[in-house]
């Protein structure tokens, strides 16, 4: 018996602690902020508004001041209503989706929270912010918007977003308002590509084949720009025209065999791991501008010989997941 109040005590607990802060990732996008999940408390120039109201109350009664009287129930009922506006630029809003941009070592790891308000009123100063980045914008009616949070300095692997808060002290900064939303979004951060890249490890006919499919390689359609898409393979006057962003993709010629090894082994072992992931990763970008077909292969992983977008990302992925302590047992 006492082992089950126990349990339920602390289960208890546990639930109270997800309603209040939103510790765990359990948030299934999309999430309106309704009241429950809003908490506002003055801000220090707020409690310094009410000193000073407060102040002006008591000369008030000591010189018997109708108008200073009049004067501080006017502030007080200002700062009343100015609550009530700090929630109603919360209240309503929704969350849509949360993307990750996925980048290189050293650079910044992009979220793009999309965000919406139902039409009710325009939204000024709302701040969406994490432990790492914040930004703060407007909203307009029936307008979705996208707040971007830059994490900066993240170490290969994988990055996982955190706890998301809305917050705002509009309109005059005596209040501030708050809400959580903790979705499950996670970025991937590859390993930083050596520049420049060796040459290819090939078999066979070498890397003059190499080079004769990448010069044989024909176009096969367009897809969305990513941040880590080389320059080269931008499609400039599609952006001209449309104004978005995309990538040409090419489709190398059919062949019974891959020339290009992206191999572990293969790479020189007095190399430190996360200098052969770097080669790793500039080999991978290198054949993906070059619409080379190429094999790729990590201890304990084996990607094979694909012709597709989702080798480049699958690859840089397995290189960003990759535990290095693996490498110091694989010396083939």
């Amino acid at each position: 018996m006492t082992t089950t109040v126990a349990l339920q005590s602390a289960r208890t607990k546990k639930q109270w602690r997800q309603r209040l802060f939103r510790s765990n990732a359990d948030d299934t996008l999309p999430v309106t902020i309704r009241h429950e999940r809003i908490y506002i408390l003055p801000t220090r120039r707020g409690m310094a508004f009410l000193g000073v109201v407060l102040i002006m109350i008591l000369a008030s009664m000591n010189y018997r001041l109708n108008l200073g009287y009049a004067l501080s129930f006017i502030m007080v009922g200002l700062f009343a209503s100015s609550l009530l506006s700090t929630y109603l630029n919360l209240v309503k809003l929704t969350f849509h989706s949360v993307k990750a941009i996925d980048a290189f070592a050293g650079e910044p790891l992009v979220f793009e929270v999309a965000l919406s308000e139902p039409g009710i009123r325009r939204r000024h100063s709302v701040e969406v912010s994490t432990a790492d980045s914040h930004d703060r914008l407007d909203i307009g009616k029936t307008r979705q918007v996208t707040a971007r949070l830059r994490v900066t300095g993240a170490q290969r692997g994988i990055h996982r977003l955190g706890r998301i808060t809305l917050s705002s002290d509009f309109p005059l900064g005596l209040w501030r308002g708050w809400g959580y939303v903790h979705p499950e979004s996670i970025g991937y951060v590859y390993p930083k590509p050596e520049t420049p890249p060796a040459p290819f490890q090939s078999k066979g006919t070498g890397q003059q084949a190499g080079q004769r499919q990448a010069d044989e390689r024909e176009f096969k359609e367009l897809r969305t720009y990513q941040i880590t898409d080389p320059p080269a393979s931008i499609a400039w006057k599609a952006v001209a025209r449309g104004g978005e962003w995309y990538s040409k993709a090419f489709e190398a010629p059919a062949s019974d065999s891959c020339d290009i090894e992206i191999k572990w082994r293969d790479i020189d072992n007095n190399l430190s791991a996360e200098k052969r992931l770097s080669r790793m990763c500039a080999w991978i970008i290198e054949a993906d501008r070059l619409g080379l077909p190429y094999e790729f292969q990590l201890p304990g992983v084996d990607a094979g010989q694909r012709r597709s977008f989702n080798q480049r990302q699958a690859c840089l992925r397995k290189l960003a997941l990759f535990d290095t302590a693996t490498s110091l047992t694989e010396r083939v």
